[in-house]
């Protein structure tokens, strides 16, 4: 299956006009307009300068998971991204450099949380040397999983998709997470976890551990898949578009071949291993999407441009 690349995200916010202040402000979104994308409720769709797209997706809960590897990463020049760094601690919004354990992302991490607690984080593309005032595009999203090698079985061999990079498998991770343990370095959450011993043959009855982690490339981004540390509930088996979502884009052609690659993967718990395709009206931004959930029940799309 041959993907592009991202073609938005979707996520779920409280109130609509704080938030597009937030994303318009300080970080540079252009509103598009209010209630236009499909299968994202009440909402408002912000565009970044490579024509990329974030929905704002309004809830009295907002799903965010702000404790978790769940995060937003956009690309900005350099430049662009220290006037962010001094727009956000004007307004008292504190800042994170975490160690990372992707290799392109361990010297260039920068993180902070929107109102809602969608962690969101800035990646300073050294290409984009000249600075825009505004976020250049979409650079990876991360979502969590109950179950790793059930995530990298679907999304390579059902999908068929190759791995990043992988977290957690290596004697090397094990000594970082000590680091962590120790206080030596700060990690973002959902990388690191303590693990309870169950002896009384060792003094020490919690060890720190690196949270598995596997990012898997759709076209020229990427989607981390993190362990996740608790059971959460999921939405209902039948629904298969709802937020909060990643959109990937996609031709006809490559529509056509996800629906028979979801076809003959025998999933689990899932009543139908997709929805679609669904063609949306000419108002819409995009002009076909498939929608599908990974067996963790994460909302993933695949759509095609208008």
């Amino acid at each position: 299956m041959e993907v592009q690349g991202i073609s938005h995200l979707a996520i779920e916010v409280k109130d609509l006009r704080q938030s597009e202040e937030f994303y318009r402000d300080l970080l540079g979104f252009v509103s598009v307009g209010r209630d236009l994308w499909p299968d994202c409720g009440r909402s408002l769709v912000l565009q970044t300068a490579s024509g990329q797209h974030l929905i704002l997706s309004e809830s009295e809960q907002p799903r965010s998971l702000p404790e978790t590897g769940v995060h937003q990463a956009y690309r900005v020049a350099p430049a662009d991204r220290e006037t962010i760094a001094r727009k956000l601690s004007a307004r008292e919004i504190k800042l994170h450099t975490y160690k990372e354990d992707r290799p392109p992302e361990e010297e260039n991490n920068f993180y902070f949380y929107d109102p809602d607690g969608n962690r969101v984080q800035l990646i300073a593309l050294q290409k984009a040397s000249q600075p825009s005032g505004k976020v250049l595009g979409i650079d990876h999203a991360a979502v969590e999983a109950y179950d790793l090698e059930w995530a990298e079985e679907f999304y390579t061999q059902a999908l068929g998709l190759p791995v990043d990079h992988r977290t957690g498998w290596r004697t090397a991770d094990y000594v970082r997470a000590k680091l962590w343990g120790e206080g030596r370095e700060e990690m973002a959450p959902g990388t690191r976890r303590w693990d309870q011993r169950y002896t009384t043959m060792e003094q020490k009855r919690r060890l720190p551990r690196p949270n598995m982690q596997l990012y898997v490339r759709f076209g020229d981004a990427v989607l981390g898949v993190y362990l996740a540390l608790e059971h959460r509930q999921d939405p209902p088996e039948e629904q298969m578009a709802g937020t909060p979502r990643v959109g990937f884009r996609v031709t006809r052609q490559g529509l056509e071949e996800a629906m028979k690659l979801l076809s003959s993967y025998r999933f689990p718990f899932h009543l139908s291993p997709f929805e679609g395709p669904v063609d949306h009206p000419a108002s819409a931004p995009i002009a076909t999407s498939l929608y599908f959930k990974d067996l963790s029940s994460n909302f993933l799309e695949l759509c095609v441009a208008r």
